[in-house]
């Protein structure tokens, strides 16, 4: 009885791996990211997820899952393109078409980012070939009109230029519109946040000396003139125990305060105060410190995200136009006990993409209606952590 029990053990795994053998072979394989129409892959109105390459999980390739809008997997694809990996998106409502997208999750230095065009359902590789150094991209979020990431290290040595007696380090600030690179000071390291641009001036946050807690005891505001490259600091008056830059116009630019004030900054430098969260039951934190916390809908209004330990997620409107207010988003698909990633907005297909988990495994893709804001489709979703992009064909 054993006997059998085992043989029939090892059957169905033997079916299984063949399973599994038979369904790769059926992989579409491609190459080259770039010659790629997204437009022509697959079946209409089906949706694509990329799960980018990640040496970390054994995955050189990045695999795309074509699946109906009820989660059914239709086809698989495998595209080697060994530029290409792990993704971090950005939007910003000045050139809503374009995605800009910066890379993570190995320990590499890239002297490229990548921009999607969501009207022609193609990605595009940049190169930055006006360094010295390789110098990599950290991270390309941004508002304002030119095009700013922030560097990996100095643009000036290629490298952090660490001190071993005090911890500081440099990286670099660049503006890719003009070609120009900012090195930060010793002690001036930005955060991993928006950077932003407010008429001539460059925008970026940092936590400054932080006390034996890890506790953040100088948090700054960093205001580079990128005319003569001087860099200024101010706390704003110490009203927050730390800032997150997360938009500018051509007027104004927007920075939130950990307890929840929102300072809005004109062309001078001049700032006033705000309080829209005040209505609200306090929260822990007020900003999401990762790119998918705010997602600009237009020029004028974001969806944003809160996080309260006790209180769960908060959904809402915040608008910038007059007085910034926040408006909390009352809609049945929004469940407390979940997170929500804002992926970005596609203004062909007039839907916008949120990814739903609780980090245990479950989670869909929410498709919402960018008019009105309704759920128009939730698509069951695996492996939702390795997950960094979709589109609908």
């Amino acid at each position: 009885m054993k006997k059998n029990v085992l043989f029939i053990m090892a059957f169905i795994i033997i079916l299984l791996s063949l399973s599994a053998c038979n369904k790769e072979k059926d992989r579409i394989i491609m190459t080259n990211m770039e010659e790629i129409d997204f437009s022509k892959v697959g079946k209409k109105d089906n949706f694509l997820l990329f799960y980018p390459a990640d040496i970390r999980t054994s995955q050189d390739y990045t695999l795309v899952k074509e699946v109906s809008k009820t989660g059914e997997i239709i086809q698989e694809y495998e595209i080697r393109d060994k530029a290409f990996r792990r993704m971090a998106i950005h939007q910003k409502p000045n050139n809503i078409n374009e995605l800009y997208i910066s890379f993570f999750g190995e320990a590499v230095i890239q002297n490229w980012y990548y921009t999607y065009d969501i009207a022609d359902r193609k990605f595009k590789k940049v190169d930055l070939d006006y360094f010295e150094y390789d110098v990599g991209v950290d991270h390309i979020m941004h508002y304002g009109p030119d095009v700013l990431f922030q560097n990996l290290v100095s643009h000036k040595t290629g490298d952090q230029n660490y001190d071993n007696n005090t911890g500081n380090f440099n990286m670099s600030i660049s503006n890719f519109t003009t070609k120009k690179s900012y090195e930060t000071e010793y002690g001036y390291a930005p955060n991993w946040s928006p950077i932003l641009k407010l008429d001539e001036t460059i925008i970026y946050s940092g936590s400054g000396q932080v006390n034996e807690d890890g506790i953040p005891e100088n948090a700054f505001v960093a205001l580079i003139n990128s005319n003569n490259e001087k860099i200024e600091y101010t706390n704003l008056d110490k009203q927050a125990t730390s800032f997150y830059p997360i938009y500018a116009t051509e007027e104004k630019a927007y920075i939130v305060g950990a307890e929840g004030k929102l300072f809005v900054l004109d062309k001078n430098l001049n700032y006033e105060t705000y309080e829209p969260f005040k209505h609200l039951p306090k929260k822990d934190f007020y900003y999401r410190d990762n790119i998918t916390g705010i997602l600009l809908l237009d020029k004028h209004t974001a969806l944003y995200n809160l996080y309260d330990e006790k209180d769960g997620v908060t959904l809402g409107l915040l608008t910038f136009e007059n007085t910034p207010s926040f408006s909390v988003l009352n809609k049945d698909y929004i469940n407390k006990e979940m997170d929500y990633e804002m992926l970005y907005q596609d203004i062909q297909k007039k839907e916008i993409y949120l990814m739903e988990t609780d980090y245990d495994g479950n989670a869909h893709l929410l498709v919402l209606d960018n008019q009105n804001l309704n759920l128009k489709y939730k698509i069951p979703v695996k492996q939702d952590h390795l997950l960094d992009f979709v589109l609908k064909i």
